[in-house]
């Protein structure tokens, strides 16, 4: 029996697969923009458990396009004010927290009970994702990611047996955790086209200052398409393109 609150998913999927995502455990690397956004649609579809990660807090200038970031959470760890913030929304549903983030010693944990990965780790903790692409691989898990692009999106999906992390960013294989120290993930690697406005100079500067300019709508377009995208992969209706192909939406 469907319960009231998720009967209008009902014609859109039938019990069985509503029952499905009951049984679900999906695993969030990151509590922030896509991370947050991703946690609450997931809620609201029914998805049984998340295991959350972040080791930050909110800030005031996170309220521009955050799930959970309001005046009343600015100082609370994000992944805790996130769970806070899901169970209003389904009480019933079991939630994990991860206060340190995702590590390279605690992620094979991380990943362990998960039926699918969401990669929302923050852009400056590049080597903390290679992590849990590794992990995902060794325990045969798709992981998604997604980045906002201004008003728009890119969403990437990786196959365990498909092309890794590392092999589409041109990282060596071997190379160790503590060795990727300082690196970040190539704009161009999240899209071919990007906004006018982000021209190479700029990104340069931004990364530079460690400030990314970012608004709500492409922070909510990208979730909107992950969250498509891998729950029509769990149901077994339609199989995402896998990198090095991916998803873009962008408007000017």
């Amino acid at each position: 029996m469907v319960k009231e609150q998720f009967s209008r998913n009902i014609g859109i999927m039938s019990e069985e697969e509503v029952e499905k995502l009951h049984n679900t455990t999906i695993a969030i690397a990151g509590c922030g923009c896509i991370g947050g956004f991703s946690a609450e649609l997931l809620a609201r579809m029914g998805i049984g458990k998340l295991i959350l990660a972040d080791p930050d807090t909110f800030d005031v200038s996170n309220i521009n396009r955050q799930c959970a970031a309001t005046h009343k959470t600015v100082g609370q760890m994000k992944a805790e004010a996130l769970k806070d913030h899901l169970l209003t929304i389904n009480p019933d549903m079991e939630i994990d927290c991860y206060l340190d983030g995702v590590n390279e010693k605690n992620v094979d944990k991380f990943v362990e009970e998960a039926d699918y990965v969401i990669d929302a780790v923050d852009y400056f903790a590049f080597p903390e994702s290679v992590a849990l692409h590794r992990a995902g691989r060794r325990k045969n898990l798709f992981i998604t990611t997604a980045v906002a692009l201004g008003f728009g999106t890119s969403v990437l999906t990786f196959s365990p047996d498909g092309l890794s992390l590392e092999d589409y960013v041109g990282i060596p294989e071997g190379v160790t955790i503590d060795e990727l120290q300082g690196q970040t993930f190539p704009p161009t690697g999240y899209t071919q086209i990007l906004p006018d406005y982000a021209t190479e100079e700029k990104i340069g500067q931004w990364i530079a200052e460690k400030t990314i300019p970012t608004i709500s709508v492409g922070q909510a377009l990208g979730p909107g398409v992950l969250v498509s995208k891998l729950v029509l992969h769990l149901l077994n209706r339609q199989t995402p393109k896998f990198v090095p192909e991916s998803f873009q939406l962008q408007f000017e």
